[in-house]
């Protein structure tokens, strides 16, 4: 894998100036709580190598606690919210982080949630990281950044509305 120092170092004074503004705990891939979700326009942004993951989406729950339909647009009161991501290859021990942000809502910019870490079994290539929250979301612009193995992979938006 080749990294850039270039990214790297930008990726590291990122990580080192959001982490001074907020830190919270952290929980496995599926076991999660808090996230903020909806967005008018699906946008996955450029943020990340892209090396890993092959499909990334935000899904609704089903009821049950699994991902259900694919959106990138929740209400306030859709309690929890899925980031699903399919990767490239299937390889035991893969090192996943779901991390949560908000980027705009109700006075509130650029503050991280929660970060979910997760490593993956044997022949799993599909991973979700989700969030509850027992009351409704605050409606605005969120976001989820997805590492693997310790590189930013890909990035996506949402909203909740």
């Amino acid at each position: 894998m080749k990294h850039n120092p270039s990214w790297l170092a930008a990726g590291l004074v990122l990580f080192v100036v959001l982490a001074c503004n907020l830190g919270k705990k952290t929980e496995n891939a599926n076991s999660n709580s808090n996230s903020n979700a909806n967005s008018n326009s699906r946008a996955e942004t450029n943020t990340g190598s892209g090396e890993y993951i092959k499909e990334m989406h935000m899904a609704k729950d089903n009821g049950r606690g699994a991902p259900g339909a694919e959106t990138d647009s929740f209400a306030p009161d859709d309690r929890t919210i899925h980031c699903v991501v399919k990767l490239k290859e299937a390889k035991a021990g893969t090192k996943m982080q779901f991390s949560w942000w908000i980027v705009d809502a109700e006075g509130t910019k650029n503050q991280k949630i929660k970060d979910i870490d997760y490593s993956t079994r044997a022949l799993e290539n599909i991973v979700h990281g989700h969030l509850s929250l027992p009351q409704d979301w605050p409606p605005g612009k969120y976001k989820v950044q997805v590492f693997v193995n310790g590189d930013l992979d890909k990035t996506l938006a949402y909203d909740v509305q």
